[in-house]
């Protein structure tokens, strides 16, 4: 990919409906900013363009170590490029074998990376695969991988993406066969994994006082649809947490000014 090309994919991204500051995509040499210009275009199907983008950060391997305060860390930023190729590639091609191969390596770095995610769904990248074998014909491999991650992650209670999306995964093919009375009791059993509010626990309850099993599945299945907070702990700070740390500043920026008048008045003195 030439410079000029590359400015073109950077203008289309800087300039949308919802533009990103040309700071931070601008740099080619920077992986990062080539990892989220594939993954806009991808967002504005420029399909093309982004997998002529993303596969210059195919081979690139993240630091592990990698957290900062803001923003994505290199990891998530790979897994997310990988996610976004092994969709780019299934919708060019519909065959699964190498989508399969990327969401793989995706999966292997979301288990290895062992600080916080602040975009991606780990549960998500890993049932995606899932999905995959079963679009390409393979139901009951796919519902044999949800079982077993049931049976790895049964010792990890509490909130867990990959119970989730595997309780989820079960439902629908629960739903499809037509039993929506035992997919409703899967999602329920799913919910006991995802980080509640008090939001969710009210559409939960609406949903649950669907007397029709089909109607009760479809509220359900809605709220699968939606992240009500961040999957991981620390990722957004909270309301409280933020009002703290204002003060905090304040505290400081009030601590320095009088530290500086002090320091003032002690040199007059010294004149």
């Amino acid at each position: 990919m030439d410079q000029l090309e590359w400015q073109g994919y950077v203008h289309r991204v800087a300039t949308y409906d919802c533009p990103i500051p040309l700071s931070f995509i601008n740099d080619y040499n920077d992986w990062k900013c080539r990892s989220t210009v594939g993954r806009m275009l991808l967002i504005l199907k420029d399909v093309e363009g982004a997998m002529a983008v993303l596969a210059t950060v195919r081979d690139v391997q993240p630091d592990m170590e990698d957290a900062p305060d803001f923003g994505l860390s290199e990891a998530e930023h790979k897994v997310l490029c990988l996610r976004d190729i092994a969709q780019i590639i299934w919708q060019l091609t519909g065959t699964i074998e190498a989508p399969l191969v990327y969401l793989k390596e995706a999966y292997r770095l979301c288990r290895a990376y062992p600080h916080v995610f602040r975009s991606a769904d780990r549960g998500k990248i890993w049932v995606r695969r899932l999905e995959l074998l079963r679009s390409g014909g393979q139901e009951e491999k796919a519902a044999a991988e949800a079982a077993a991650m049931l049976e790895q992650e049964k010792a990890n209670a509490g909130v867990n993406p990959y119970r989730f999306r595997a309780l989820v995964f079960m439902a629908e093919g629960l739903a499809a066969q037509g039993a929506y009375e035992d997919a409703c009791a899967k999602i329920a059993e799913a919910y006991q994994s995802f980080p509640l509010t008090e939001a969710a626990e009210r559409d939960l309850a609406e949903a649950a006082a669907a007397e029709d099993a089909q109607e009760r599945y479809a509220k359900y299945l809605h709220c699968t649809t939606i992240q009500y907070q961040p999957w991981e702990r620390d990722n957004v700070p909270t309301l409280a947490e933020v009002r703290k740390l204002q003060e905090d500043n304040f505290r400081r920026r009030q601590e320095s000014e009088h530290s500086g008048l002090n320091a003032a008045d002690l040199i007059g003195q010294l004149k």
